[in-house]
């Protein structure tokens, strides 16, 4: 991986903890989020209008951006659930570490990605940290149940980093964020307007500062990680940008005053340790 694309991966890990940020504090609001995905879908357009000049969609396009759209439908919503019940300092990394290590299992099986000792040293390391980040033997009824909806975020991000990977291939980033954006704001509307609809309106007068930081932040990493996808391997790509879990850890501990304990700290000097081995393999 070389420097830029390892300076990019970490841009974008930090926009990615800031806007989760933004949605915990937002106290995991469906209505919230989904309104962030609908203005990073509409602001999405005219870049991606200007995009379709340079590199045009192609029907070989469209089967990855639908899949792209499902699974991030599924994975906001999920996420949404995760927050609205856990703190950001266990959701966060049981739901990063659960993806890195399910992409780094199914990029070497489906993409064929050669992993070097070096490579595997630092997934095993950050996916080690972000477990103990978050793991706790003795939880609460409510935190099993975050515990759960994280896995299940996970597997989302197992889902669409494969996806995305192959999709680099077929269609511009950008065409490819905005397709994926509107799907994503689409699928979820039925539910939202339905169910959701006073969270909307709540979050429209109350939390239109999270719905900003969700939008543009949230667009920004995407893109950020797909152009480093046709540069990199998906497997460091994905395991570099869990610095994320250390900055929304951190965020967690001086912000919402969530505790920090000797495990997390420990959790957090792995990643760290995981990082630089990906940086030099």
């Amino acid at each position: 991986m070389t420097v830029l694309v390892f300076a990019i991966v970490l841009l974008a890990a930090a926009l990615h903890a800031g806007w989760n940020f933004a949605a915990k504090r937002a106290a995991g609001s469906l209505g919230a989020l989904w309104l962030g995905v609908s203005l990073g879908a509409v602001l999405s357009w005219p870049c991606a209008v200007l995009a379709h000049q340079v590199e045009q969609l192609t029907l070989a396009a469209l089967p990855y951006i639908l899949a792209t759209g499902l699974l991030h439908a599924w994975y906001f919503g999920l996420l949404a659930k995760s927050y609205a019940v856990g703190d950001i300092s266990l959701v966060y990394p049981v739901a990063r570490g659960t993806g890195v290590a399910g992409t780094a299992v199914v990029a070497s099986l489906v993409l064929s990605e050669r992993l070097s000792l070096s490579g595997i040293a630092g997934i095993v390391a950050i996916c080690t940290g972000t477990g103990l980040v978050g793991w706790r033997w003795h939880a609460h009824r409510e935190e099993w149940i975050a515990y759960l909806y994280a896995v299940l975020v996970g597997a989302t991000i197992i889902g669409y980093s494969i996806v995305d990977k192959l999709a680099v291939a077929h269609v511009h980033p950008v065409i490819y964020i905005s397709g994926m954006f509107s799907l994503a704001a689409l699928c979820l509307a039925p539910y939202v307007l339905r169910y959701e609809r006073a969270a909307c309106r709540y979050a429209y007068h109350h939390l239109r500062p999270a719905i900003g930081l969700i939008g543009v932040g949230s667009v920004l990493t995407y893109v950020l990680i797909l152009f480093t996808m046709r540069l990199g391997p998906v497997s460091y790509i994905v395991a570099a940008r869990e610095f994320a879990v250390v900055i929304g850890s951190v965020l967690g501990f001086v912000i919402l005053k969530e505790p920090l304990t000797i495990r997390k700290g420990l959790g957090i000097t792995a990643i760290t340790i995981g990082l630089v081995l990906v940086k030099i393999a």
